[in-house]
């Protein structure tokens, strides 16, 4: 009964959102077109970024950079028994959405969802957000300029989330 209800939920809110438009004379499929071309003039605009950002990062750790970047760091990521493979995932995370679900599944294939490794990935997808991205996108969409304090708060729930996952992980909670 409640599987039945939520397949319905998306169309009930889509003709719920067609009634309101033309309840309120609204056009509403030019509203639609004119929302999917802005839409895509934010893709076009970051795209390159966020692909930049990503061949970055797969470039850092096919070639083994990233490794040695991180070479000071391993006595402490031991310590707090942290995994390498996360590492890249809490870089790219609050950049992009697409690419940290990439690293994640190469995570699942390499160590499974199962694993230390997998659990934590899980942990930081789920608790944290992609800020950056949606920082640039709403601030953007909307033309504040001045955006750091924003920024500055969003980055610090990320790494807070992703301290508590992998705690919460290590701890056996999660």
């Amino acid at each position: 009964m409640l599987n039945k209800f939520v397949s319905y939920i998306v169309p009930l809110l889509i003709i719920f959102i067609i009634i309101c438009g033309i309840k309120e004379k609204k056009d509403v499929f030019k509203l639609f077109v004119d929302g999917v071309l802005e839409g895509l003039k934010i893709v076009y605009s970051i795209f390159p970024y966020i692909l930049a950002i990503t061949i970055a990062m797969y470039v850092l750790r096919d070639t083994g950079a990233l490794n040695v970047l991180l070479t000071p760091l391993k006595p402490v990521l031991s310590f707090f028994n942290i995994p390498d493979d996360i590492i890249p995932l809490c870089i790219m995370r609050p950049l992009s959405g697409g690419a940290s679900t990439s690293i994640v599944m190469d995570i699942f294939k390499n160590n499974g969802p199962d694993s230390i490794s997998g659990k934590m990935a899980s942990v930081i997808m789920g608790a944290t957000e992609t800020t950056l991205y949606t920082v640039t996108i709403l601030l953007g969409a909307v033309g504040i300029k001045k955006a750091r304090g924003i920024i500055i708060a969003g980055i610090i729930a990320d790494v807070c989330a992703m301290i508590v996952g992998v705690t919460l992980v290590n701890v056996g909670i999660l």
